[in-house]
């Protein structure tokens, strides 16, 4: 029995899940006769998805957005498949032993680990947020207290700051400044403007122009040096400029780091993501039968895009490595089922859409800046909310 063994289970794990499932182990087990080779197991400390595009608007209220509408479940999602092809494992990786092609992980809500063998890896275990409010911090419950938290503090909140510039932080700044008029709203960039990442600097203009609209004030090239929780609820902040300031409501909305402290270090780079070729997504610094997808590639710019796009790219290497071994083993023809060769193209301009309240926002496409409107009609509307459902079920993927 082959394992193919997927670590991580959100935008990227789910959905490689699904497409090998669906189109890359069935040709495979085609060419050996109907006999399944193959077993693939899904492990990730969470049992549910969740819809993090969604979550600037989701912290407003569970009025506004369901508390239950941000997640999926994992095994409901996947019930259909044969238990002797697939096994779903809740719990995180500690330690991949790359000689014995081995993963000991950590059971969810134990202090138990278990072994998992692996004869393919795929690493798809994305970043982890400071805020439970944007990444998975272990079971989805955290990240789902973290919005009950924030929908029993705002309504009452006079002073909110929120932290960071990029496109989560502007997105939250223009969700509480339309959705909580009056409030005093202050938004630290942690840099000279916002949405940095951009090349494109007159979309972080009109971001901070839009934000004064809504009468939330922008803060440039000041840091949080430490923060305190005081017994009232309030957070005591203290500030690269000066003195500390006493906020109601405080929210982190800074990039999180790659979950790879468990993967050996000659296979990471000096960002500590796994350095991964971005048409393949082999992983290079590796042994053989190893690949990496999403945040925590090195190719990754920390988009959707770069979490789903390149899956059939990814199905289409697993199924030619398998291929060729199988070749190799019977010294023949592993079945007459050809997949036609997919790579990933990645796209190189930026292409971003940041909300603002409902109304609009702005963004940018392969260098030219997009009108309000327009990310009114693609994405500011509903931030995706009806995709929501489809991530754990492998929507996306369901043709080639």
């Amino acid at each position: 029995m082959h394992d193919i063994v997927i670590l991580g289970g959100n935008f990227s794990g789910v959905s490689t899940a699904h497409y090998l499932l669906r189109h890359i182990l069935p040709p495979l087990r085609s060419a050996n006769g109907g006999r399944s080779e193959y077993k693939l197991t899904l492990i990730s400390p969470s049992d549910h998805t969740f819809f993090k595009i969604a979550a600037p608007r989701a912290l407003i209220s569970a009025e506004l957005v369901p508390l239950d509408k941000s997640f999926g479940s994992i095994p409901d999602a996947f019930r259909d498949y044969k238990t002797s092809e697939f096994k779903f494992v809740q719990g995180a990786a500690v330690h991949v032993d790359e000689g014995a092609n081995v993963i000991h992980v950590r059971l969810t809500g134990s202090t138990a680990n278990v072994i998992v063998r692996y004869h393919s890896l795929v690493v798809a275990t994305g970043t982890t947020s400071p805020s439970p409010l944007w990444t998975l911090h272990g079971n989805y419950r955290d990240t789902a207290a973290a919005f009950e938290g924030l929908h029993e503090r705002l309504p009452n909140a006079k002073t909110i700051l929120i932290v960071g510039g990029g496109a989560t932080g502007v997105e939250v700044a223009g969700e509480i400044g339309y959705y909580y008029k009056g409030k005093d709203i202050t938004l630290l960039s942690g840099s000279s403007r916002l949405l940095p990442g951009l090349k494109h600097t007159g979309v972080g203009k009109a971001a901070e122009r839009q934000l004064k609209v809504l009468n939330v004030k922008t803060t440039h090239n000041i840091k949080v040096i430490s923060r305190t929780e005081l017994p009232n609820g309030k957070v005591l902040v203290n500030l690269s400029d000066g003195g500390p300031e006493t906020f109601d409501v405080y929210i982190d909305a800074t990039s999180g780091a790659p979950n790879t402290e468990f993967l050996p270090v000659t296979w990471l780079n000096d960002t500590k993501h796994v350095v991964t070729d971005v048409s393949t997504l082999r992983a290079t610094k590796s042994p053989p039968g190893v690949y990496s997808i999403g945040d925590v590639a090195s190719f990754s710019k920390g988009s959707v895009m770069d979490a789903k796009f390149p899956v059939p790219a990814l199905g289409y290497s697993i199924w030619s490595d398998l291929r060729e071994s199988t070749n190799g083993r019977k010294g023949g023809s592993a079945g007459t089922v050809i997949l036609k060769e997919k790579k990933y193209r990645q796209v190189g301009s930026d292409v971003q859409l940041v909300p603002i309240g409902p109304k609009g926002g702005v963004g940018v496409a392969f260098g030219w800046q997009i009108p309000s409107s327009i990310v009114w009609l693609l994405k500011s509307r509903t931030f995706f909310l009806d995709k929501a459902p489809e991530l754990a079920t492998g929507e996306d993927f369901l043709k080639q």
